[in-house]
């Protein structure tokens, strides 16, 4: 302690504020730790991010393009290797079937049979644990597959293939396949299989999809037109093999699957940190000035025995500077920490793996710099006001003096509380000294106020996400939905659908693929084409209500009649109502006339025509490929059982069954999604109502000091420790509901550009707009709740100042 003398006065004194008040000490280094923890986070999560899906990426060899086509065989894969412009190509084997997960479900599964797993060289399947390759009767499952299914290595596992013939496989390892969209995301799971164990499953020895790297004088850096040409190369290949192919996916060059969803993520968090960043920093400013304006005599003295400003305004930006560098000790091990369990929830959630913790150079010193130069720069102005003080204001200044009713708001609420006479007198006391420091209020009101609209914001933005995921599934009025792994006479399938209890309506649809032309030119077909699914239901269908935008729906006797969705018009912006349409199904270029536009929405790209035209032009007349069925029941585990039921039903009578979705489950599956959103959302708004909250405690605190005076009359005229400490709780209760009104307005158009562009983010379209008056009631209360506990140490101090305390203070 006794190098403490060693400094000069004025450096003992910011010492002593430092360890003199440790209450505010710490209020203010929490409030600059949170804005440089919030910034060492989100910096720190970015780079780990890009670090670490990189290198997953990177190490799988990743598809330039994929082909989804009919069965063939592997001396196309070796046609389309011969291409000038194809790299490497490798087949697959995909198998969908179901299988019986531990909770005692059927769910969707996805098999696929490599052919050679040891030389593998495009989206290659990384070997974790157990046997590799997958024996004969064996199955490897993918690790994102594995916890999901609740089965663990060495188990059994029994699947039902699309002939109804149930297989038992063993488990015998953990594979990684960054190609495949996480378990999370997709809603079925992955398996690994040898190619002699496809005739265990009723399926041949053949190959229905391609991966094709490309030649890297091809690529012209993130585009993806010289990728789809190439693609295109392989599709006539395949085609000119008597193969039918459904699909062709692009992919952009060095870009994980899922960046769009992660890039959105990390938007969300950057937001927050610069929310973060902002609020600390007014929370400063505001602590700053209270610690200015309690010290009002001591500037006053320092002055009158000789100290010039510029000599004041460093003594307290070095107590500034202080406050940062302890808030820069604080947070740096939090965030690094916070970063690396973000990452890790990330890596899991997107299955990929993450790396080691690690603190880059450039992470520290941005967070030096936010700690120091920040909280510098927002207390430059309160400081060089407060210190401009003269000697004779401050030895005059008593607290509460200058604050009598001046503006026309101090009068607006000095004739409110008139009208109020009936309430208790601590309460009109904390109402009218609510708005007695108005710059300090302004800025306390700033902090909750941003928290709170960005809190119901976030649940409206819920509320939207679920609106529109309703309106998409609204979109298709039937409770299950079953497609065929080929094309069966439609009268027979709806002979054996209706023989299922529980099933009220069904309904046929022509189902295939294929590529829109740009126009009818020869040369068009090599062109740039656009990837589309064709519906073809009857045009008095009852199972779909679209959202006609342009034009009509499909009417019975329509010929040649096509109806397009929005998204489809992304990618083809030339389709117009009335023009014409040109789609190449297989070796055949139909010719459509465009009568409407439908809104689309979580469908992908889609196009309607009817019935009875199309699967005459593709010579599958009187045959269909996809049911719909519709339910007498509205119990969602009814229509589960049903579902089984009539796949069961189907499987029994010879009809290969490719895939049954259940509505509501389907639904579920897309809230659990949607979640993941909003729990981000959530973590933003939690941080910004822990901001505000030591905001409103730092603020009450700097009230009871200023007014301990105030308190010693109101104890020397009979008040209570109860009837003191109710006056601070009232006026932070007024302080919050005052932010709780503010933040519902602002938070109506705050929610209204949140969803709008969490939609274009995440879905490519804007959600479905809701506000959501559940986020506001929930708000209401815990914004009073937040007011109670930020009042309660500051109300205990208040009620514990004795009369003799409060008339010596200075």
């Amino acid at each position: 302690m006794s190098g403490y003398y060693w400094f000069s006065p004025r450096w003992r004194k910011v010492w002593s504020d430092l360890g003199g008040n440790k209450m505010r000490t710490v209020l203010v280094v929490l409030s600059i730790a949170v804005g440089v923890f919030a910034v060492g986070m989100v910096y720190s999560s970015y780079l780990m991010f890009q670090r670490d899906l990189s290198v997953s990426w990177r190490s799988a060899s990743p598809a330039s393009a994929s082909l989804f086509a009919d069965p063939f065989n592997e001396e196309l894969v070796q046609s389309i290797r011969s291409l000038r412009s194809v790299k490497e190509a490798e087949g697959r084997r995909n198998v969908n079937l179901r299988v019986l997960t531990a909770d005692g479900q059927w769910r969707q599964m996805a098999l696929i049979a490599i052919p050679d797993y040891v030389k593998q060289k495009v989206n290659v399947v990384r070997h974790i644990a157990g046997a590799w390759p997958p024996g004969d009767g064996d199955v490897l499952l993918e690790r994102s597959s594995l916890k999901a299914m609740g089965i663990s290595q060495g188990s059994r596992i029994l699947v039902e293939t699309s002939l109804g013939h149930k297989r038992s496989l063993k488990v015998t390892g953990v594979v990684y396949d960054p190609s495949q969209t996480p378990s999370l995301f997709s809603g079925s799971f992955y398996g690994y299989i040898s190619m002699d164990t496809l005739a265990k499953l009723d399926e041949s020895r053949r190959l229905d999809q391609i991966n094709l790297v490309v030649q890297p004088w091809v690529l012209q850096g993130q585009d993806t037109a010289p990728i789809a040409a190439v693609g295109r190369q392989a599709w006539r290949k395949l085609e000119q093999g008597n193969t039918t192919v459904s699909w062709l996916q692009v992919n952009k060059p060095g870009e994980h699957q899922m960046q769009g969803a992660i890039n959105a993520l990390l938007l969300l968090l950057a937001v927050l940190g610069v929310l973060s960043l902002m609020l600390g920093t007014f929370l400063l400013a505001n602590t700053v000035s209270s610690i200015l304006t309690q010290q009002v005599r001591q500037v006053g003295i320092m002055k009158s025995i000789g100290a010039q400003r510029d000599q004041i305004l460093r003594m307290y930006l070095t107590l500034v500077g202080a406050y940062g560098l302890l808030a820069f000790v604080v947070a740096v091990p939090l965030g690094a920490l916070a970063a690396r369990a973000v990452t890790g929830f990330m890596a899991g959630m997107f299955n990929f793996d993450a790396g080691e913790l690690e603190v880059p150079a450039r992470v520290v010193a941005l967070e030096l710099a936010v700690a120091i130069l920040v909280p510098l720069a927002a207390a430059l102005w309160p400081v060089w006001r407060g210190t401009g003080i003269t000697v004779r204001e401050a030895l005059t200044d008593y607290g509460i003096g200058g604050v009598e009713a001046q503006g026309r708001l101090d009068h607006w609420v000095d004739r409110g509380l008139e009208r109020l006479r009936g309430l208790p007198r601590p309460v009109l006391l904390s109402l009218r000294n609510t708005f007695r420091r108005k710059g300090r209020l302004a800025l306390t009101l700033l902090t909750l106020t941003v928290a709170g609209t960005v809190f119901m914001a976030v649940f409206s933005v819920r509320s939207s996400l679920y609106s529109t995921l309703d309106q998409a599934l609204d979109y298709f009025h039937y409770d299950i939905s079953v497609e065929l792994a080929q094309s069966y006479q439609k009268n027979r399938i709806d002979q054996e659908l209706l023989q299922v209890p529980g099933v009220k309506a069904v309904e046929c649809w022509g189902r295939t693929s294929g590529r829109v032309l740009a126009d009818d030119r020869p040369e068009a077909k090599t062109e740039a084409s656009k990837n589309v699914f064709i519906l073809a239901p009857p045009p008095d269908t009852r199972m779909i209500q679209p959202r006609v935008i342009a034009g009509r729906w499909l009417l019975p006797g329509d010929e040649s009649a096509l109806v397009v969705n929005t998204t489809m018009l992304k990618d083809s912006p030339q389709l117009k109502v009335g023009g014409p349409a040109f789609i190449m199904v297989g070796d055949r270029k139909l010719r459509f006339t465009v009568v409407g536009i439908v809104q689309g929405i979580l469908t992908g790209p889609i196009v309607y025509a009817p019935y009875q035209w199309l699967t005459g032009a593709v010579q599958e007349a009187g045959r269909a490929r996809s049911v719909q069925v519709i339910t007498d029941s509205a119990a969602p585990l009814e229509q589960s059982s049903i579902g089984r039921n009539l796949e069961e039903h189907l499987k029994k009578d010879g009809l290969r069954v490719q895939n049954v979705e259940i509505t509501w489950e389907q639904k579920k599956r897309i809230r659990s999604q949607f979640d993941i959103i909003t729990v981000f959302l959530l973590l933003m708004a939690v941080l910004l109502a822990v901001v505000g909250a030591l905001g409103l405690t730092g603020a009450m605190g700097i009230n009871v000091l200023e007014r301990t005076r105030e308190i010693g009359v109101m104890r020397a005229i009979g008040a209570s420790s109860l009837d003191i400490g109710k006056v601070f709780l009232v006026e932070a209760l007024c302080t919050g509901f005052l932010s709780w009104l503010l933040g519902t307005i602002l938070a109506l158009p705050v929610a209204f550009l949140l969803s709008r562009q969490v939609g274009v983010l995440f879905l490519q379209n804007p959600l479905e707009f809701s506000f959501s008056f559940l986020g506001v009631g929930i708000w209401l209360g815990l914004s009073a709740l937040l007011s109670v506990l930020a009042s309660l140490l500051p109300a205990r101090n208040a009620a514990r100042i004795s009369v003799r305390s409060a008339l010596n203070y200075e």
